[in-house]
């Protein structure tokens, strides 16, 4: 070949090496969009939404606005999260009294799909208190809820945590679903008269499901004889439902303070949560350990801390009985000095 013919074609291929660019990594939109509910599952306007990616500590504010209860957050895949960062979700009510916090893990599906959609969160009052239902067997020393009925489980609900590694159970309507506290009330308690919430997720409810009704009751068991009385119930009404791309369906309960009882506790009652329902075709109920795929009970917004009450409770309470007491004392003395 011609030495001039060969230079020109080394002068084209060093000329192409120089022009084409490097292959780089592309960020991809990652959304991630749900609504805020108060207490009492009616929509909470203008909430604070805050959004930690707890890998990075990277936090975004999420775009919401004063008249609506809808947040959203465009991120960036490779950029702002990646899969398997936890997603920490922080919301504060405008008056600032109800909030919660929950976790999502981010998955090869999420970033496949374009994000994390639905991700709908209802806030409590900071004394409330979450017990998540589990596949655990109910612990050492527990009270057997002495209900005369046939129980498909008998597990723990785990106190701001979840754990297990089951993922539903089926619910026929002639048994009946049990989940504990891990302890006894170590101290005569009182919750007040006030109502529970009840988070519970459930299959896609279909066919002869459809119209029947799920129940969840707030139960304390007897010391020692493991009697039931019911303290807060709701029964709701089912209907067609499917999550999003037919995963787990959420169904908000609050269950109203039974008023032919009392929501106190003596030292050694136990809490437990009796769940069921009158579906001829059994009731697939989560509890699965994932946020967005749990089922989970919450206090009363005057839960006082069970199993004991909280310290500043119980300062209150002994300086309460100290006045009690130097009342009483100053006026013994004034008696013997008349």
């Amino acid at each position: 070949m011609n030495s001039k013919v060969m230079c020109s074609v080394f002068g084209i291929l060093v000329c192409l090496t120089v022009v084409v660019p490097a292959v780089t990594a592309q960020s991809t939109p990652f959304v991630v969009y749900g609504h805020v509910y108060d207490r009492d599952t009616n929509p909470c306007n203008g909430s604070t939404v805050l959004i930690t990616n707890l890998n990075t500590g990277a936090s975004w504010d999420a775009e919401n606005a004063l008249d609506s209860n809808y947040y959203q957050q465009i991120f960036a895949t490779g950029t702002d999260l990646s899969v398997d960062d936890p997603l920490q979700i922080q919301v504060t009510s405008p008056d600032g009294i109800q909030s919660n916090i929950v976790e999502h893990t981010v998955t090869t599906e999420n970033v496949t799909d374009g994000g994390m959609f639905n991700i709908n969160i209802t806030l409590m009052y900071p004394d409330q208190q979450t017990w998540y239902l589990t596949s655990i067997g109910k612990p050492d020393g527990a009270l057997q809820a002495n209900d005369g009925q046939t129980h498909i489980t008998d597990d723990l609900m785990q106190k701001g945590a979840r754990g297990g590694t089951g993922d539903y159970f089926n619910l026929p309507d002639n048994e009946v679903a049990w989940f504990y506290a891990d302890v006894g009330a170590e101290s005569d308690i009182g919750f007040g008269e006030n109502p529970w919430e009840a988070h519970i997720r459930t299959v896609s409810v279909t066919g002869r499901q459809v119209n029947k009704s799920l129940t969840v009751e707030i139960c304390r068991l007897a010391k020692e004889t493991g009697d039931v009385t019911v303290i807060a119930n709701h029964t709701k009404e089912l209907w067609p439902g499917r999550g999003y791309y037919g995963g787990p369906y959420l169904w908000d309960m609050t269950c109203e303070d039974n008023s032919s009882t009392t929501q106190d506790f003596s030292t050694g009652d136990w809490l437990a949560v009796r769940i069921s329902c009158d579906s001829p075709v059994p009731l697939g109920i989560y509890y699965q350990p994932e946020a967005g795929n749990d089922s989970y009970i919450a206090s009363t917004y005057s839960d006082p801390g069970y199993p004991i009450p909280e310290l500043s409770t119980m300062v209150l309470f002994g300086l309460g009985l100290l006045m009690v007491v130097g009342y009483v004392g100053l006026r013994r003395k004034r008696l013997r000095s008349k």
